[in-house]
């Protein structure tokens, strides 16, 4: 499950791309079921950026890996707060 959580957009574009894929190699292919798995990948979607947002949520109330490094540090001016 861990590997699916962190590569879930890689994962949702695959499909994502192989039904234009599918539409130009095969023309055959009746369009109700390019539609149909067209509008199942819009849904995938839309729960993948909200996964993907939700991760971004949590790793903003996490303190940084890098506080208190170098770059944290004030310069040598009276005048800085």
């Amino acid at each position: 499950m861990e590997y699916t959580s962190k590569r879930g957009v890689r994962i949702y574009a695959v499909p994502a791309a192989l039904v234009p894929a599918v539409a130009l190699l095969w023309p055959d292919v009746p369009w109700e079921a390019l539609l149909s798995a067209s509008a199942a990948l819009l849904g995938v979607g839309v729960v993948v950026a909200s996964h993907e947002d939700t991760k971004t949520i949590k790793a903003l109330y996490e303190d940084s890996p890098f506080e208190g490094e170098a770059g944290d540090a004030k310069p040598n001016d009276s005048n800085w707060p």
